[in-house]
């Protein structure tokens, strides 16, 4: 073959080799799938997985928290013997693809909104699992593409201190933006119907919230709680938050798509008046104090007597320590309080779930204020949650008039007993809401006082944390191996007690 008819020859094979691969790639493409994410299916999304359902797993976070209890162990039970926590990476990167699609639609009110509600959703995700575990991947997180596929665990203080950055660049940004348009919106939110003038509200709520859960490092001045809890308090213009029921942060129900009815609706309802009866340690506190609420929530144990000089007598609950099998035959014997299935399961929209609300942050606020982070009137703050949450349930303006007249109820002052009288509220009004939230209160606090009995299988003792996924150890085994080190002298048990609440 002469040289001509060579280069010929080798020209037309890579032709067909050129032809040949680009084939193929078109091939591999899909014509009918796009290659970019829409903003607002990715924001849906992130809602859905940020939503703490209080109801899951048989109300498994509620009965910690001991105002429910089980009375069987086939579904469970109050030993207080859990394991690992969760880590929410996978949502978390899908936040990072809502920024990057927001990037590539150009600047505008809209696409700034979803960078404002990102930074919202990555300190909410961020705070969840440090307050469950300690300290976690965050500076190093999700940089498989960099080359880290062994990120180093933050400390919790690092990672509350990034928390409340990106909230405060969140209600810097929101604020600007309804400078420009008081009526910005973004779309796919279930939450708001994309209003971010209520995400502002959230931003900041939020914000209080993880301040008042850094109540044991007041004296850190790196964390600055007192000034941070004061400039959002001080300047309600500057720093709105969510102080009444219809901005509250809550994840809807509704009736038509069964994916979405309430958890419980219909089939578990019987399940809430025959196995998961509602606690002592939470029943008490209403009782006690004649709140009204209780007519609501609950319906009445059916074979107590009817006391007509005491229309609280027939609601009793469960010890959340006792054994089971003493629990279930008071239960068959109709000797305890339960959901009130008419107002619980009045359709299958059920009663929305609360994750972050007008009576919480009242109370943060009337923390803030007696522990002297704040100027203000406490016990003013204090009956706005009270009224907040009752509000909620459907009481009555009138009985909680009644109610926040008693001697009992009345705000005792910015002391140890004001203290104990918020805590005491803010517990009671977490029923069936804000996921973990009642359990953390009580860790940081110790109000309530928790039940142990016969039934609790941790050694006589309410756990404190969640040891990290076991699956770490095999995926970042270095990492996770230095941070129970570095935490706990090299323990990773529920029993460990991290920076937070020490």
């Amino acid at each position: 073959m002469n040289r001509s008819y060579k280069f010929l020859a080798l020209s037309i094979t890579a032709a067909v080799l050129i032809t040949g691969c680009k084939k193929i790639d078109e091939i591999q493409k899909n014509p009918n799938a796009s290659d970019q994410a829409s903003p607002k299916l990715i924001v849906t999304g992130i809602q859905y997985d940020m939503y703490d359902n209080s109801w899951s797993d048989n109300s498994y976070s509620q009965r910690m928290a001991q105002t429910q209890v089980l009375n069987f162990d086939y579904y469970g039970n109050q030993s207080y013997t859990w394991g690992s926590g969760s880590f929410y990476y996978n949502t978390l990167r899908n936040v990072g693809r809502l920024e990057t699609e927001a990037d590539k639609q150009g600047v505008n009110t809209v696409t700034r909104g979803y960078k404002a509600f990102a930074k919202f959703a990555k300190a909410m995700l961020y705070s969840k699992m440090t307050e469950q575990m300690g300290d976690i991947p965050l500076s190093e997180a999700m940089q498989g593409a960099d080359g880290v596929h062994y990120p180093k665990y933050d400390s919790q203080k690092s990672v509350y201190l990034q928390c409340l950055q990106w909230l405060t660049e969140a209600n810097t940004e929101l604020a600007a933006i309804l400078t420009e348009n008081p009526n910005a919106a973004i779309e796919g939110d279930i939450y708001y119907g994309g209003s971010l003038a209520k995400w502002q509200q959230a931003v900041n709520s939020l914000s209080l919230r993880l301040l008042i859960s850094l109540s044991k490092k007041e004296a850190d001045g790196d964390l600055n709680l007192k000034e941070r809890f004061n400039a959002i308090v001080s300047n309600p213009a500057a720093y709105p938050v969510i102080l009444t029921n219809s901005s509250n942060l809550q994840m809807t129900y509704n009736s038509t798509d069964k994916s979405n009815n309430f958890p419980v609706f219909p089939d578990d309802s019987k399940f809430y008046v025959n196995r998961n009866i509602l606690g002592a340690t939470w029943v008490d506190l209403l009782t006690g104090l004649k709140d009204p609420r209780i007519f609501i929530i609950a319906s009445p144990a059916e074979n107590i007597p009817e006391d007509p000089a005491d229309p609280f007598a027939r609601y009793k609950g469960a010890n959340s320590g006792a054994i089971q099998s003493e629990i279930q035959t008071a239960t068959n014997a109709g000797l305890y309080a339960y959901l009130n299935r008419s107002y619980w399961l009045k359709d299958a929209s059920g009663i929305p779930c609360i994750q972050l609300g007008a009576s919480e942050t009242a109370f943060n606020i009337a923390e803030g204020i007696n522990r002297g982070w704040t100027t203000g009137d406490a016990g003013e703050y204090y009956k706005m949650g009270i009224t907040q949450s009752m509000l909620f349930y459907g009481v009555e303006a009138s009985d909680i008039a009644d109610f926040l007249a008693q001697p009992e109820v009345t705000y005792a002052g910015n002391d140890a007993d004001g203290l104990e009288q918020i805590l005491t509220q803010k517990y009671v009004a977490y029923f069936g809401n804000s996921g973990w939230q009642a359990y953390y209160n009580q860790r940081r606090t110790g109000v309530p006082a928790f039940v142990i009995g016969p039934a609790n299988e941790n050694g006589g003792m309410i756990p404190v944390r969640f040891s990290y996924p076991s699956a770490e150890y095999t995926n970042n085994k270095e990492s996770v191996t230095d941070a129970v080190q570095e935490q706990f002298g090299g323990s990773d048990t529920r029993n460990d007690v991290m920076w937070l609440i020490k």
